[in-house]
Formats: C-alpha cells, sequence, structure tokens
C-alpha cells in the first residue's frame, strides 16, 4: 500500500522504550528486546525502506521511558533514533503503577473492582504527560508525523497540539475503550481531561469498531461535540477516530515455520507428544487473560469427555508479569493450585494432563509449538486485540490446528472462523474444545485457509500504512475548514468592508451565536459584556443591528429592553423594528397545535430529559439534557411520526436546530424574514451570524457580497467559521475599533 503523502520522519512516543542500554567503550547502546509495538515498527521502517513509494530518508525516532537509562539526550540505536524521557522514581510509581495499571488498565477492561482512584496519582499522570511533552517538543522538526500510543499518554496529543497547533499528531489506543458507563466512573474532571487530551490528536485510532463507538458516545456525552460519520467538530478543529485492527508481520511468522531451527524444535515436541493432541496458550500473566476460566474449562472438558483422558496434553505457558505484585501473586498462586489440582485428580503414571510452564519463550520455540497445536485455546476475558490468536493462525502450515477464541478479544471480530466462545463459561470452553479435537481436517484446514488469507492482507504494514493515510485525509479536511476560518486578513477584508460602506446591516442570531447554550432556554440570559458590544453596534448610526432567533418575542424583548435593535423572533413569525411595536409576518389558527402537542408530550414520557417549548407558531421538543443516543433514535421516530400527520398539510413544516425539533406553521424562516429587512433600504455591508441549521436559510438568504459567519464547525453555507462565541464577540469588537 502506498502512503498518499509522504513524511520525513515519524516519531514513535510510547511510554516504555523497548530496549536494554548496554555500555560500550563507544559509550551506550541500545539492544532491542523481542516482541511488542517495537517488533512491528522495526519491520515496518525495514518495509519503507525497501518499497521506494513509501520511503523515509531519516531514521524512525523512538521516545519514550526505559529502565537504567543512561544520562544522554539521545542515544544510537541501529534501527532508531531514541530520545529518552527520564521520570523520577517516584512519580513514576504514581503515574505508571498508580493510575495507569491501578485505574486505567483496570477499569478499561472492565475490571472496575480493582480500579484505584487517587488524586495523586492523577496528579502523577499530568505530570509525567508533560515531562513527555516537554522532552519531545525539542526534537520535533516540520514534516514530522507524531505517533503516540496507548493508554499512558492519553493528554499528550492536546499537549503537544498547544505547543505545536500544526502538528501532525496520530493517537492509537491498544487497549479496549470501555462503554459509557465505565467510563464514567471516572470523576468528572479527569474524564474531561482525557477526553480532551485525546482528542488533541488528528486521527485516533482503536482496534475495532465497539471501541470507536464506545470513544464516540463519551465525548458526545463528556463534551457535548457534533460527531458525524466518526468525525468531531470540536472548537478549533475536525478530528476522526475510527477502526484499525492491528496485524502481525504474517510473512515472518507464516515462513518461520520453514526455519531449520524451528524444524528441529517441531520434532522435539512431536516426539514427547507421541501420538497424543496438543492443545497449547501462552499468555503474560494478567487477570484480563482468563487463565483460570481457561484451566476450569479445561478440567470440565476432562470430566465430560473420559475418552479423551490420556490423548491430549493441554500445554499452558504463562510468561511472568507484575508478579511482585500482591494481586499479580495472588493469581500465581490460584492458577498453580488449580494445574495442581487438575493434574493431581487425572494424573496416571504415563499421562499428565497439563504441562504448566511459567517462563517466557525463544521465538523458534513458539512458532514450533504453534504449528505442532491441534488447538490454541485463548481465552481473554477482556482484550484489546491479542495478536497471539493472529501468530497461531499465520503458523499453522502442517496440522492446520483448530482457533478456540474468547468472545471478548478484539481479534474475534476478524478471525470469526474460529470457535468463538464466552470466557466465562466452563462448559461451553469445553464443548468448543471438544468440537475443536474432532473437527474434520478438511475443515480445520478451510478455516485455517480463510483466516490466513485475511490477516495476510490486512498485516501490521496495511494497519500502518492506513493509520498514516487517513490521518492525512483529516488534515486535508482541516485545511479546507481552516480555509473558512476567520483569521486576521479575513478579518482586516472585513474590517475595511465595515468602515467604508454608508450603512450596515448585521443579522445575529441569539442561542450559540451571541449567548452559550443553557440546560433550559430560560437559563440562557445574555451577559453584561456582550449586551455592552450590542449597543456600542448601536451607537453607530449607520448600523442596523437584527436580533434574529427561534426564541419567542416575549423573551427576546427581555433581553433587549432598552437597546435599540430589530428583533426578529420564532424565526420570522414576529418582527419588531427599535421603538415600535411586534407584527406578526404570518396568520395562523392554533388550532393545529391539538394535533401534535399530544404527540409531543408522549415523546417527553418515552425519552428522559426532554422537553417541551410552546410558542406562538411553534412546538418544540428539546433533547439537550436526554442521553443522546437514546434521544437519536426517539427524534427519528418522532419525525416520521410528524411527518405522517402534516404531509397533507402544505402549510406546516418540521425544523431541525441544535437538539430542538419544531413544528411550526407557515413557510416563513430566518432567511424570508432578513430579505424583507435588507430590501427596506440599501446596505453597503451585510453580515449575518449564526450558529445552527435553522441559520441556513439566513446564510442562502445574503446578497453575494454580504459576510456570513457560522459559529462552529459545522458543514454550512457560510462562507467563514468561527470557532466559538467568544471569537465572534472579539470580531465584533474589531470591527467597531
Amino acid at each position: 500500500m502506498i502512503i498518499k503523502e509522504q513524511f520525513k520522519r515519524l516519531v514513535i512516543v510510547a511510554y516504555r522504550l523497548p530496549f536494554k542500554f548496554v555500555r560500550s567503550k563507544d559509550g551506550y547502546k541500545a539492544i532491542q528486546n523481542a516482541g511488542g509495538l517495537v517488533s512491528a515498527i522495526l519491520a515496518l521502517s525495514e518495509n519503507f525502506k525497501k518499497n521506494k513509494n513509501t520511503l523515509i530518508n531519516n531514521k524512525i525516532v523512538w521516545s519514550g521511558f526505559g529502565d537504567n537509562m543512561p544520562d544522554a539526550e539521545k542515544i544510537e540505536n541501529e534501527h532508531f533514533d531514541i530520545v529518552p524521557v527520564k521520570i523520577p522514581s517516584r512519580l513514576n510509581d504514581q503515574f505508571y503503577g498508580g493510575f495507569s495499571n491501578d485505574l486505567i488498565w483496570p477499569l478499561f477492561h472492565y475490571f472496575s473492582t480493582y480500579s484505584v482512584m487517587k488524586k495523586n496519582y492523577f496528579e502523577a499522570y499530568q505530570e509525567a504527560n508533560t515531562l513527555f511533552c516537554n522532552e519531545i517538543i525539542k526534537h520535533i522538526k516540520p514534516g514530522d508525523f507524531i505517533w503516540i500510543h496507548d493508554y499512558q499518554l492519553l493528554l499528550l496529543p492536546e499537549m503537544i497540539r498547544k505547543k505545536i497547533p500544526d502538528a501532525t499528531i496520530g493517537f492509537f489506543l491498544h487497549i479496549p475503550f470501555p462503554s459509557y458507563e465505565i467510563f464514567r466512573q471516572l470523576p468528572r474532571p479527569w474524564r474531561e481531561v482525557i477526553v480532551k487530551g485525546m482528542l488533541g490528536a488528528d486521527l485516533i485510532g482503536f482496534h475495532t469498531h465497539d471501541y470507536t463507538q464506545h470513544f464516540i458516545k463519551s465525548v458526545k456525552r463528556t463534551t457535548g461535540y457534533e460527531c458525524k460519520q466518526n468525525i468531531f467538530f470540536t472548537p478549533n478543529k475536525v478530528v476522526k477516530a475510527d477502526a484499525f485492527p492491528i496485524g502481525i508481520d504474517y510473512e515472518k511468522f507464516h515462513q518461520a515455520g520453514y526455519d531449520k531451527a524451528v524444524l528441529k524444535e517441531k520434532d522435539k515436541i512431536r516426539k514427547s507428544l507421541g501420538e497424543q493432541k496438543l492443545i497449547f496458550s501462552v499468555d503474560r500473566l494478567d487477570y484480563t487473560k482468563g487463565l483460570l476460566s481457561r484451566l476450569l474449562g479445561f478440567e470440565t472438558f476432562l470430566e465430560k469427555n473420559p475418552g479423551w483422558r490420556s490423548r491430549v496434553v493441554f500445554n499452558m505457558v504463562v510468561v511472568p508479569s507484575r508478579d511482585s505484585i500482591e494481586k499479580y501473586k495472588e493469581m500465581k498462586k490460584e492458577i498453580e493450585s488449580a494445574v495442581g489440582r487438575i493434574n493431581g485428580k487425572y494424573s496416571t503414571l504415563s499421562w499428565r494432563p497439563i504441562v504448566y510452564q511459567y517462563k517466557s519463550l525463544t521465538f523458534n520455540e513458539l512458532i514450533a509449538l504453534y504449528d505442532c497445536s491441534d488447538v490454541g485455546l485463548i481465552t481473554p476475558l477482556r482484550d484489546g486485540m491479542n495478536l497471539v490468536a493472529k501468530e497461531f493462525v499465520a503458523c499453522q502450515l502442517e496440522n492446520k490446528g483448530a482457533l478456540i477464541l474468547s468472545e471478548m478479544a478484539g481479534a474475534a471480530a476478524e478471525l470469526n472462523e474460529a470457535l468463538i466462545i464466552n470466557p466465562a463459561d466452563n462448559n461451553e470452553i469445553a464443548e468448543a474444545i471438544l468440537a475443536a479435537l474432532e473437527m474434520s481436517s478438511q475443515e480445520k484446514q478451510t478455516r485455517a485457509e480463510r483466516m490466513q488469507n485475511r490477516i495476510a492482507s490486512y498485516n501490521v504494514f496495511t494497519w500502518a500504512h492506513d493509520f498514516f493515510n487517513q490521518t492525512y485525509e483529516i488534515k486535508s479536511q482541516q485545511e479546507i475548514m481552516r480555509v473558512k476560518f476567520v483569521n486576521p486578513a479575513i478579518t482586516a477584508k472585513l474590517t475595511a468592508a465595515y468602515n467604508e460602506a454608508e450603512r450596515r446591516i448585521l443579522f445575529l442570531d441569539y442561542d450559540g451565536t451571541l449567548v452559550a447554550f443553557a440546560k433550559y432556554p430560560e437559563l440562557a440570559v445574555i451577559d453584561d459584556n456582550t449586551l455592552k458590544i450590542v449597543r456600542k453596534l448601536t451607537s453607530d448610526p449607520k448600523n442596523h443591528i437584527v436580533i434574529i432567533s427561534g426564541r419567542g418575542k416575549d423573551f427576546l424583548e427581555k433581553q433587549f429592553s432598552d437597546v435599540p435593535v430589530t428583533l426578529v423572533a420564532e424565526h420570522g413569525y414576529f418582527i419588531r423594528k427599535a421603538g415600535e411595536e411586534w407584527e406578526s409576518t404570518i396568520s395562523a389558527d392554533a388550532q393545529w397545535k391539538e394535533t401534535v402537542m399530544p404527540i409531543l408530550k408522549e415523546y417527553v414520557d418515552r425519552c428522559n430529559g426532554t422537553f417541551i417549548e410552546e410558542k406562538t407558531g411553534s412546538l418544540a421538543w428539546h433533547y439537550r439534557n436526554a442521553d443522546m443516543d437514546f434521544a437519536q433514535l426517539r427524534l427519528n421516530e418522532l419525525r416520521d411520526d410528524l411527518s405522517e400527520i402534516i404531509r397533507h398539510k402544505t402549510d406546516f413544516e418540521i425544523l431541525e436546530g441544535h437538539k430542538v425539533l419544531e413544528v411550526k406553521s407557515g413557510k416563513y424562516d430566518k432567511g424570508q424574514a432578513a430579505a424583507v429587512l435588507i430590501a427596506m433600504e440599501y446596505y453597503g455591508f451585510i453580515l449575518a451570524a449564526g450558529d445552527d441549521k435553522t441559520d441556513e436559510f439566513l446564510f442562502q438568504a445574503i446578497p453575494d457580497f454580504g459576510y456570513t459567519i457560522r459559529v462552529g464547525l459545522s458543514p454550512s453555507f457560510a462562507r467563514y467559521n468561527v470557532p466559538d462565541t467568544d471569537s465572534l464577540l472579539t470580531l465584533l469588537q474589531t470591527l467597531m475599533k
């Protein structure tokens, strides 16, 4: 796959530097450790060098923390330029051991009872992310692609963004992102900082569609940002979130089975097995991996299928991890106790059902065991992806072993030819083991080949290239939006046109434009500073200021009681010029409300947090305080129900605004009201500002020489955008200088 745009350097930022440091006569050298992200990035680097279409002329930069790091700013390595991040030991204990692994890790894996929430942990997390930021920005150059990885650095994208606004930043989460019901267990300020920290990236990647959707819902509920087709409209840029299931270097694993050293290992395994079938699993010691459930499932299999006793061996390899921590020590004891109990119950002089090994395997041993296994048993209780499953599939050369895979692993979404099981159900695991052992060779081969084709096609290189390309696509969208942002040059152009005009008219929406949204409409009152700006605009005799809103006339009149502005209420139903009485633009019978009101009341009952606002010419169903996903479902239903009622009534329409659906009588809108006012006099300068779908009618009614501004980043007919209400008020103040 070709990267659509090239970058000068790839800068990887991850918590840990996967190297060990060795002193030599020439100084310190970093020797690569095996496995993990470093193997993927190393393979990617070599792939770049072979493929002229994706050449990177510079070494990949890798920044992170490492044990026993030398006191140096940069460290030489054959493949990487290493930028170490120094974190004091005590801080690291609270940041990495505390917030990262005692809170985020269990919570995001749905083990919320294991989560430890301490204020000093969060403070340490913020401080450590700041240390990363301060070190990295020293080394960033124009054209760099900054790729930040995993849950230890959730705040880092936004921190770098503040220091280098134009940086290209990707963030990838290698663990699950939980449902909002789990995520909301974090204190509100913490989850807001985490979500906004991640949104500092241009592209946010997850392993699965489900994790992406969980994140989208959490962003909506935490920030209220609009999201369309996985793209967030934040105050200063668009950000995309999407699924990128990480792959493996398929050819490396697949071809390794033919190496001489691996063939020797296979011979050893076969001789030790004899006629026995081999079930194999390998995982590091962690409560998310379902190790005890795996053993209990195998025990149930032996209980229910006595004919298989002495004919099958389960080789369970547990890789040491964090075993100095009490919780992990206890887990290890439980596993070893279960192994001892099951072996004691079923062993004979010539047969031991479980071969338990607490150790790390060499690469050759691992490949040999994968290929010699009749069954791969992978049963995590929750796992971001689980590359062991993909490695197992890639290594099936001779045996074409069957894969049993937990539905809780991210890999289950891709490897659906595996026997997918619920890891908490011992009986289901036992039944899957039996099915795998009795599966015909033809079926095993068919399943294995289909999975192999899939993971060979979307490998680690495809994963990375896909991520890079999607990042550049969203950067292109940002550039399109940036062209529309009111910048100093556009401000100067606006100001010049404003100063040159003898007569000016300014149309200003109320909610979301002059005043931020409130929980309930009546709470969104104009503040003194904004009122001062409006008064100053009206004090210039050249100006005609129009407040044009969907609000009712009484509310608007109260807000601007002593300010000489024209008020347009209910989207144009009422107009009141300064010093005059209200006039209605249409004549409508309110009898229609008797039909519509009961339906809206029904939906208020069916959707908690919604409410009805009654105006003279319309009824509005507000859902800003409801669960957004549920409200969207009800909104679609309500729209259909109302459409059915009013489809034969040509003088009615449904109008959708910011978290509100409105039914109104008559064909009137803000655009028509603005057109009437513009036609009354010649204006050399026209400006219209709004933030909502209803303001699109207004923007379309403004002549081509006028200036239209959408508050926020949503797609619009407006010529320009400003990020927020404050930015618009600043612009209005600039015009008056």
